[in-house]
């Protein structure tokens, strides 16, 4: 296998990944300006460093896509502990360097421990730190704590005009989030998504019955994706124009739902429907009607409260609440271990931060302040994620350094702290979804802001301590309690297997509550979406793979769709009280071949007549749906056989084991 080469890697990691954020920049910018003005003229002008930059912290804080409720709660713990930051790195100036130090471990080690909850939990830990920072490098002396709390909460004041505005836009936002579900571009892994952002959030009751229609909606809507596939003649036609007029209802409902705009019109979707079931004699028909007559229910049900209670004042009483959500006791038991990529992360980042910041602390000379910095935007938890970010980082200081040059030979002084705010404000926009770009924007902001010597030597320097800093990030990756980053997709399809045969195993002994099944499911998605994962990372990686990965992608499809026809079976096992323990061999030992073979990279052997379904035919003959679905589990289970037999045969599984 051939790695792509450091061209091909750069084009992929600053790739952009969503739109830039214009209006959250404006806002950014806008309130930091604001607050300068206003803090010159009621006479806090010493504070006016402090509070421009807690102001641009606070509005990131504020301005994230959270419901109000939980940008309040945020907004005050941050207020708190970015005033702790200021005071210490305060305190710290009147008991010397050794005090320093203790709260510098603090302050670094426990904000980037908050990964191990969740992304939003993990950025609100580094903006945490990232006050302590800033305040390392502001406060060179003790100064008066009252004063610095004045700071810090007029910097808030100012900031939570951002509070305001997300008051009088939290039912748009709930109506936006709520009508998420009915998006035909919206995958299982962003509803669920949606699902924790409001958890614990209180919603008007048809906004509740709207966001699970579209939760079931999502899920309907990739089995039918599934259904089209095993479908021919006539009817796989006619369904497929089904689908298409399905998502198109859809996504008018989704419209309508944010933009109050009443039911919508069916007539187009419900001759589909007709025209449908004139060919409802062919194979598969039961499960499309299965299918149609969900869809019509739930766009029925939709008009219903689009033209009712959605539109009215109704009271918020109803709340969403997580599924299996890991307590505090559970998660700090579980991931808070050196067995963890962040507490290893947070190791490392502590001792470098230590030592950097301590040379900032002793003289507040430049050069450690942005060594410090290159490590904190370079050092990332495993290996290879630190030599992506700092090929991103140093090749876009580069750029920034040299487009600063240009300007400044171009422009006169004055004009340089113009283009430093129009930078600041693009690496708001640009930050998160271009990333490459957001880096030169601060770089430029820097280099044109930093009150030592000439644009040249500031740019020089900039380029320079981020090297160092990215050096240092590359020694402390691999010499403090390494933990690189292995790709085994062998493994990966073996683990899938496993998770999908306790799954199977569990759905039809019968034994079981939904609770319990929507564990094991949400297991199963967890590690069909580290396969999806790494089918990217080898496909980004390496450049003579594509064969393989076919043969891969076909069976992480049919693994996908062997969890779908489990799935369905929950569903109607409850409803029908059918007794499924004669086909636990469909889990127990026909998979565990499928396992076998893969572990030991050996053909399979010959799979049994699988049809074990018949065992049951007595009960099923009313139960068309239900033996359809063991059909496709069956057909779902030869296929992954077929393709680990292509795979073993071809070497594709000897190809990627242990991959860096």
């Amino acid at each position: 296998m051939e790695r792509k080469g450091f061209i091909s890697r750069f084009k992929r990691l600053s790739a952009p990944t969503g739109k830039p954020l214009w209006g959250h920049a404006f806002r950014a910018v806008g309130l930091a300006i604001l607050s300068v003005i206003i803090a010159y003229f009621i006479g806090l002008r010493q504070g006016i460093e402090i509070i421009f930059m807690v102001v641009l912290f606070a509005s990131v804080l504020m301005d994230q896509a959270i419901p109000f409720q939980k940008s309040v709660t945020f907004s005050v713990i941050g207020f708190i502990l970015m005033s702790l930051a200021f005071v210490s790195a305060s305190v710290a100036h009147m008991f010397g360097l050794p005090f320093f130090i203790v709260l510098t471990i603090i302050w670094s080690f426990f904000p980037f421990t908050l990964y191990i909850f969740g992304k939003a939990e993990g950025l609100f830990g580094y903006l945490i730190f990232i006050s302590y920072y800033t305040a390392t490098v502001l406060i060179k002396s003790s100064t008066n704590i009252f004063d610095l709390i004045i700071y810090v909460l007029f910097a808030y004041l100012v900031a939570s005009i951002l509070l305001v505005w997300k008051f009088m836009q939290r039912d748009n936002y709930k109506r936006k989030m709520v009508a998420s579900g009915f998006d035909p571009n919206t995958s299982i892994n962003k509803i669920g998504s949606v699902r924790r952002i409001l958890a614990g959030v209180p919603i008007n009751e048809s906004y509740h019955h709207l966001f699970d229609y579209g939760l079931y909606l999502t899920g309907l809507r990739n089995y039918g994706r599934t259904v089209q596939s095993r479908l021919t003649g006539k009817v796989a036609v006619l369904f497929e124009n089904f689908l298409n007029e399905s998502n198109s209802v859809s996504s008018a409902i989704a419209d309508h739902i944010v933009n109050k705009k009443g039911e919508v019109n069916l007539k187009n979707f419900k001759s589909n429907l007709n025209e449908l079931n004139l060919y409802m004699d062919e194979k598969g028909a039961e499960s499309v009607k299965f299918l149609t007559d969900n869809f019509i229910k739930l766009f029925e049900d939709s008009n219903r409260i689009l033209s009712g209670p959605i539109n009215q004042n109704e009271e918020e009483t109803v709340k969403i609440t997580p599924l299996n959500k890991m307590s505090f006791k559970q998660v700090i038991k579980s991931r808070f271990n050196l067995d963890s990529l962040y507490i290893r992360h947070a190791l490392r980042f502590t001792i470098a931060m230590v030592i950097t910041l301590s040379f900032v602390f002793i003289d507040h000379s430049r050069d450690p302040a942005w060594i410090a910095m290159g490590v904190l935007i370079v050092l990332k938890p495993d290996v290879t994620s630190t030599w992506d970010n700092m090929i991103t980082r140093v090749s876009f200081n580069l750029f920034a350094v040299i487009l600063a040059i240009i300007l400044a030979f171009i422009f006169p002084h004055y004009m340089l702290l113009i283009f430093a705010l129009v930078a600041l404000f693009f690496f708001r926009a640009f930050l998160p979804n271009y990333i490459g770009l957001s880096i030169l924007a601060v770089s430029v902001f820097t280099v044109f802001v930093w009150p030592q010597g000439e644009v040249i030597n500031n740019a020089a320097a900039r380029i320079i301590d981020i090297l160092i800093g990215s050096i240092v990030s590359i020694i402390l990756v691999y010499g403090v309690l390494p933990k690189r980053l292995m790709i085994n997709l062998p493994d990966q399809v073996s683990n899938v297997l496993k998770v999908n045969q306790d799954y199977s195993e569990l759905v039809l002994s019968g034994n079981y509550d939904i609770k319990t099944a929507t564990s094991k499911l949400e297991t199963a998605l967890l590690e069909y979406n580290n396969l999806e994962s790494s089918l990217k990372k080898v496909q980004d990686t390496f450049k003579d793979v594509s064969k393989d990965l076919e043969i891969y992608k076909e069976i992480s499809g049919a693994c996908y769709n062997l969890t779908e026809d489990i799935s369905a079976i929950v569903g109607y096992e409850h409803d029908s009280k059918l007794d499924f323990s004669p086909l636990i061999d469909l889990s127990s030992k026909i998979l565990d071949v499928l396992v076998v073979a893969i572990e030991k990279d050996e053909i399979p052997e010959e799979l049994p007549d699988m049809h074990i379904y018949s065992k049951l035919s007595d009960t099923l003959q009313e139960q068309k749906e239900i033996k359809q679905y063991f059909e496709w589990i069956v057909s779902d289970i030869y296929l992954i056989h077929y393709c680990i037999k292509k795979a073993v045969e071809t070497g594709a599984l000897t190809r990627y084991k242990n991959i860096n």
